[in-house]
């Protein structure tokens, strides 16, 4: 005879078949996924460590929007060696030791290199930690020489300041026919202190003479700049070179009101910041030196978007150069066929034949530097307009002559 079987029993017992068909249902489901993810290739993850917060922001945001426009468009031609580039983006928070912080993350992390930082002092604290961990790195706008001579693993694609230094002299004695000029050094600044050397230095060697080294600080007052500019018309020099930022447009418009009819000149930090805004439009005719600029011939760029692209922004130097430091690893990627090898990666950034970038063709000295051309603007009414470009260190070059203008 059966026995009853008791209906709270039946009750759990189907219950219990649903849930174990219901689990079954969800393992099959998720063995294809699974399966998927593990097809997907990995990602090369590449860290870019610049100021995303800070008084450095501003200044660092070209080089952040550069490197951010090369990894898009990498990654919409397939990325490197068939796989994704994953970018890492680092807040240096405008220090040296955020931007040595940074670098650590990065290494944690375990990156196959590091593009950055901007300014020169957060590239050396980035630099240090580079060359212990043995990662790569390619800074786009640093200028500093001492920035590469940290170590083999450390590389730049602007040129620096001696270069665009003795740039300067050469181009004021020969294209200027200039015998005296009176310099502006800010006393606050490495890159003032480094231009201002490496100028006097080729000057004078080229027979010209330095009159007077004007010095000024940090905040320094505009009445304090109005005599700086009085004992500059004192002086009645050809040339006065002010290698400074903002602040250099406010000593130029001084000159400008006090009708000093000296040429002033300038290094890259005119083409940043507010150079223009602070007073760099009130030039009649003046002269500086940059990395780059869409005006300018250089036959070997590629003028495909975004870094020609249409429309009212402006596209810095340092957005372009931060451009080539992306692309140029990227080929170095390709070249060493993996982005687990971090020396071999480094040898062959070092030993990599010429490369066409946008600022130029590119490549390195035995210490990381790159062999490429200064570009010279013009300022002509207060807008700046290309004028040549050639190399720094090459002192047969023939440029064409302004004498009398």
């Amino acid at each position: 005879m059966l026995k009853k079987i008791d209906p709270t029993f039946l009750h759990f017992y189907w219950y219990g078949v649903m849930m174990a068909i219901g689990a079954a249902g969800i393992l099959l489901f998720m063995v294809p996924l699974c399966h998927c993810n593990a097809e997907d290739p990995p990602s090369i993850k590449i860290a870019s460590i610049y100021a995303l917060s800070g008084v450095a922001t501003e200044s660092n945001r070209p080089s952040v929007i550069g490197v951010r426009e090369a990894v898009t468009a990498l990654n919409r031609r397939g990325g490197i060696l068939g796989r994704p580039i994953k970018l890492i983006e680092i807040d240096n928070l405008s220090t040296p030791i955020g931007s040595q912080v940074a670098a650590q993350k990065a290494a944690r992390m375990g990156v196959c290199a590091i593009i950055g930082s901007a300014w020169s002092s957060h590239s050396m604290a980035v630099a240090r930690v580079a060359q212990e961990e043995g990662i790569p790195m390619i800074s786009n706008i640093s200028t500093h020489p001492q920035v590469t001579e940290i170590g083999n693993f450390v590389f730049r694609i602007c040129f620096t300041d001696d270069d665009q230094g003795e740039a300067m002299a050469r181009f004021a004695g020969k294209a200027l026919c200039a015998k005296r000029a009176v310099i502006c050094v800010n006393l606050n600044s490495n890159y003032s202190l480094e231009l201002a050397e490496r100028f006097r230095e080729i000057f004078e060697a080229s027979g010209g003479i330095v009159s007077s080294t004007l010095e000024y600080k940090n905040h320094s007052t505009l009445a304090y700049f109005q005599t700086l500019v009085d004992g500059i018309k004192a002086l009645a020099p050809d040339v006065v070179f002010i290698p400074g930022f903002a602040e250099s447009g406010s000593i130029v418009n001084e000159m400008v009101k006090k009708g000093v009819t000296a040429k002033p000149l300038g290094g890259d930090g005119w083409d940043f910041g507010r150079f223009f805004e602070t007073g760099g439009a009130s030039i009649s005719r003046g002269y500086y030196c940059t990395h780059w600029t869409a005006t300018a011939p250089f036959d070997d760029a590629s003028r495909d978007d975004p870094f020609y692209r249409q429309g009212d922004d402006p596209i810095w130097a340092a957005e372009a150069l931060g451009v080539d430091a992306m692309n140029l690893l990227a080929k170095a990627i390709e070249m060493a066929g993996t982005d687990k090898d971090r020396d071999k990666l480094r040898r062959i950034i070092a030993q990599m034949p010429p490369f066409k970038g946008v600022t130029g063709e590119i490549q390195f000295d035995a210490v990381g530097n790159p062999v490429k051309e200064v570009v010279i603007m013009e300022i002509r009414d207060g807008d700046p307009h290309f004028y040549a470009r050639f190399y720094a260190k090459r002192a047969d070059q023939e440029l064409r002559s302004l004498c009398g203008n």
